[in-house]
């Protein structure tokens, strides 16, 4: 099977969203470039198209309710056009429409139009990774996106994306991971952050803290989300510090932290907070309520 998911749902799917959403000029434009591929079916043609998109096409969010994600995530797991402006949408809807059957073809052409791209279209293509057939041979090219220093592009790599989850190795895992938390980048979106987390990301963002801390400045208290199942004897003084903090959000995240290891040092620490264990048992104290305080 070329795609992980039903690619004929989906592009079926984003087709009815473009036709709600596209003015007449776009749909009518639209159409013609897929008549031109359907019966010409000349790379250059299909490139064309790709690269001419927004200037056809507007470039408003599209907003979709609860339904339409979850109808989105249910035909491709964990996708998410949320923030997508509608020429991005078109522009994914255009990449599936490029024949599969040849694998080494298909692979090579993705490849070209990422080594051609301008960084709006590089956005796109890296927002779209998830779509691709053959999705296991485009790790190194996700890897690639991650080294970018481009903002929105490293955004579409590794936020509100399942593809890195799936199929990044551990280093460049780690790596994307460190990386968002250096660019400041809202890392509740990065989809498997607590399901990847691991031991040698756990001292990668131990480090990372120390070496904010020597320079006199904040570390994100979400930092500690991976960190808290490998909490050892090296890290437990992070977590002792976090916990005696003047700042309530870091000590909030420390204590969390504690909350999910198995260090019996952590264990004890939250024992001696019943009240703040309780919060943590009952979900009234979560993740998702420890931001970076200005």
């Amino acid at each position: 099977m070329n795609y992980s998911y039903d690619i004929d749902r989906l592009t079926h799917y984003l087709g009815e969203l473009i036709n709600r959403h596209a003015s007449e000029d776009a749909r009518t434009w639209i159409k013609k470039q897929q008549n031109r591929w359907d019966e010409s079916q000349k790379p250059m043609h299909f490139n064309i198209t790709f690269t001419a998109i927004p200037r056809f096409v507007d470039k408003t969010v599209i907003q979709l309710d609860d339904s339409g994600a979850g109808t989105l995530k249910n035909i491709r797991n964990g996708f998410s056009i949320k923030g997508w402006p509608l020429d991005r949408i078109v522009r994914s809807w255009w990449l599936l429409q490029y024949p599969s059957a040849d694998e080494d073809q298909y692979v090579s052409h993705i490849e070209n139009l990422f080594k051609t791209a301008e960084m709006n279209e590089q956005v796109s293509l890296y927002s779209s990774l998830p779509l691709y057939a053959y999705p296991e041979r485009f790790r190194l090219r996700a890897a690639e996106g991650i080294r970018t220093n481009m903002g929105n592009v490293f955004e579409a790599v590794a936020l509100d994306n399942p593809y890195p989850a799936e199929y990044l190795d551990e280093p460049a895992w780690n790596q994307m991971v460190l990386k968002a938390f250096f660019m400041d980048k809202d890392v509740n979106h990065i989809i498997g952050l607590d399901e990847r987390a691991n031991a040698e990301l756990a001292h990668i963002l131990s480090d990372y803290a120390h070496e904010r801390w020597a320079a006199g400045r904040a570390v994100n208290p979400l930092l500690w989300r991976p960190v808290g199942k490998y909490i050892d004897e090296d890290i437990y003084p992070d977590i002792q510090q976090l916990v005696t903090s003047s700042n309530d959000i870091e000590k909030r995240a420390g204590f969390l932290a504690c909350s999910e290891s198995n260090y019996k040092p952590a264990q004890t620490l939250l024992e001696q907070h019943p009240d703040i264990k309780q919060q943590i048992s009952e979900g009234k104290l979560t993740w998702s309520q420890i931001t970076l305080q200005n």
